[in-house]
């Protein structure tokens, strides 16, 4: 997720702990109130119903000389979702809409790659464990002879199907 637009509003995304947020400010302008406090004013008066990894507070380093750092509220798109439930502007609707279409996104973005690393580690497991049952003191010789071939040709489809420098 490169850049996030939401009707002409290009959203400041901040990373912070491997996920990505946006500013409460950025959701007051793409909802579209006037006072751009609106959004951390929603939340106060909601919090109870935002978990924490909905919602956070950065602590923005100022600039200025002297002047302290100032704290900033920031959503996932989950909470900028529940954000949107709340408002009550002409966008909240076509605002909550887009951002459960960004959060399929998300969710078809990163399905693919961690299923297909679970299914590699799962083969991988399942070929050690046939090696590990050849190998007591030669028992199950031959039917390891007969399971082996699959359990190995399963994991080499995975692997030619996952990026190589991923498995190193």
């Amino acid at each position: 997720m490169q850049e996030l637009k939401f009707n002409e509003h290009n959203f400041a995304l901040v990373e912070l702990d491997g996920r990505t947020w946006l500013t409460a400010a950025d959701i007051a302008v793409a909802l579209g109130y006037k006072r751009s406090d609106q959004v951390s004013r929603i939340f106060e008066r909601h919090e109870r119903e935002f978990s924490s990894s909905m919602t956070t507070v950065f602590q923005a380093v100022s600039l200025g000389r002297g002047a302290p750092p100032s704290d900033i509220r920031l959503f996932s798109l989950r909470g900028a979702h529940l954000v949107g439930m709340f408002a009550r502007t002409s966008n909240g609707v076509a605002f909550r809409r887009w951002v459960l279409d960004q959060l399929e996104q998300v969710e078809r973005q990163a399905v693919p790659q961690h299923s297909l690393m679970v299914e590699w580690f799962q083969a991988k497991a399942a070929a050690d464990d046939q090696d590990r049952f050849a190998s007591m003191c030669g028992k199950g010789l031959s039917e390891h002879k007969t399971r082996k071939p699959p359990l190995a040709e399963r994991l080499n489809q995975i692997s030619n199907q996952i990026q190589p420098s991923l498995l190193s």
